[in-house]
């Protein structure tokens, strides 16, 4: 089985890529619509997972242009907001169904094995995750999935395809902030609302998922406290995440 992977974000490509793995699937990570594009001309897969929100060509323009050009395969959307909004675009898009961020390979497996029944996946099923303890540990999800890996060297390589992530989104936000672009703001906030979220990261994502929302109908100006508690949550997180993961800096 083929996969195609097109998300903007290389943490949560990353993250994808070590839940997909281990079903026996052949997976090519992309980093946008384009791409995608053009290795579905050259080569049909199984199945597109496709982050919906994405620079210069987003996940509903991609599925529209690869319909058009008469692709008849599963497309399955990956999106950080499940209104009804959303899931109307992507119905009328051609999208085929789809996951709400985050993702965890329990749901990944399902989806796929109820997309494409004539094919099997290769190992166990997933075991379903444990809801969140009351105290938040960034790492959790890093752990499991470097425990159930049974290879410690993953929670590095997951924790520092993260930071670097991180790293870039925050500067892009810091960016916009000083040319007071705010539709870029809303963007690098929708950024980092998903990889954080997916890394298990919930305060930051949570509050990033705030300022973008808040974005929708206030100015910059009005969300000041919002992005303060976005840049007052980075520092402290990151030097957590350097300390407890083998000393990972990229």
């Amino acid at each position: 089985m083929r996969i195609l992977l097109v998300d903007d974000d290389a943490f949560s490509r990353k993250l994808m890529s070590f839940y997909l793995k281990p079903m026996g699937v052949e997976v090519e990570l992309l980093a946008g619509g384009m791409e995608c594009l053009e290795r579905v001309a050259a080569q049909t897969p199984d199945l597109i997972l496709m982050d919906c929100q994405m620079p210069e060509m987003d996940g509903f323009e991609t599925t529209r242009r690869l319909r058009a050009s008469a692709y008849a395969g599963v497309i399955l959307a990956l999106t950080g907001n499940s209104d009804e909004e959303t899931l109307r675009r992507c119905s009328e898009c051609g999208m085929n169904g789809h996951m709400s961020k985050p993702v965890d390979a329990a749901l990944l497996r399902t989806r796929i094995e109820e997309a494409l029944p004539h094919l099997t996946l290769a190992g166990a099923p997933a075991p379903v995750a444990a809801e969140p303890v009351a105290v938040e540990d960034p790492l959790a999800r890093a752990r499991k999935i470097a425990d159930a890996a049974r290879s410690p060297a993953i929670l590095a390589r997951l924790v520092g395809s993260f930071l670097k992530s991180a790293d870039e989104t925050v500067g892009m936000l810091e960016a916009a902030l000083q040319s007071q672009d705010a539709p870029a703001v809303a963007a690098a906030a929708h950024r980092l609302r998903g990889s954080s979220g997916s890394f298990g990261a919930t305060s930051l994502s949570e509050a990033a998922g705030k300022l973008e929302d808040a974005l929708q109908s206030q100015n910059l100006e009005q969300c000041q406290p919002l992005i303060a508690s976005v840049r007052n949550l980075w520092p402290p997180l990151r030097e957590l995440l350097v300390n407890n993961s083998g000393g990972t800096n990229p």
